[in-house]
């Protein structure tokens, strides 16, 4: 019985400083753990939206890419048949019809032609397409979206001299006076604010050809 006794006069809990220690490594530890967590969280996060920007930027170099690719000579029609230049460049604004719009099995009864154009509008590069090459209601256009968070945005374009004009129109090359009714090509300036500047060349078909 004594034995017994003393066995339990041995056993004891734990004092109020003991547990006030284990409670502090408890809050230490759980405050890391948080703030591991939600470094990870947030890493994820940002790798989310590089990626889905990065996704973006490439959509929008590819549609450029093909749509320049396939520029062709036809001025349009447009309202009160006004007639508009197969190629108009401006700083913020571009625009020109462009061939090999997709057909499957000539079903419809439309042209491989396409009007398209690119703007800079508010922060956002936008592409811009009609229905109808010869439209007779300007205004009737479908808007995509490409970029946006642009801090800048802005066309360049390219002439026989291998100058960046801000604005294009048909130039005058040599003695004969010949035409140029487009650029050998078009720079596409943008700025992002999470990725900084960026300039991209687009040669037009023909310019790698042509004399200069």
């Amino acid at each position: 019985m004594k034995k017994t006794l003393k066995k339990q006069n041995k056993i004891r809990g734990f004092t109020l400083i003991e547990i006030l220690i284990a409670l502090a490594v408890f809050a230490i530890l759980a405050t890391i753990t948080t703030s591991v967590l939600y470094n990870a969280f947030t890493t994820r996060s940002r790798v989310n939206e590089q990626s889905t920007r990065l996704n973006e930027l490439q959509l929008a170099i590819s549609l450029i890419q093909q749509d320049t690719s396939q520029v062709i000579e036809r001025a349009i029609r447009g309202n009160e048949m006004r007639l508009f230049s197969a190629f108009i460049g401006q700083t913020n604004y571009l625009e020109f019809t462009r061939d090999g719009v997709v057909n499957p099995g000539s079903i419809e009864k439309r042209s491989t032609l396409k009007r398209v154009a690119y703007i800079c509008q508010e922060g956002t590069l936008i592409r811009r397409s009609w229905n109808t090459l010869d439209s007779l209601n300007r205004n009737a256009y479908d808007d995509k979206p490409l970029l946006s968070q642009l801090t800048d945005c802005h066309f360049g374009y390219l002439n026989q001299n291998l100058q960046i004009l801000p604005e294009w129109r048909e130039q005058a090359v040599g003695l004969n006076q010949h035409k140029e009714p487009f650029p050998k090509a078009i720079q596409v300036n943008l700025t992002l604010h999470d990725q900084g500047e960026i300039n991209l060349l687009f040669t037009l078909p023909g310019a790698l050809y042509a004399q200069s």
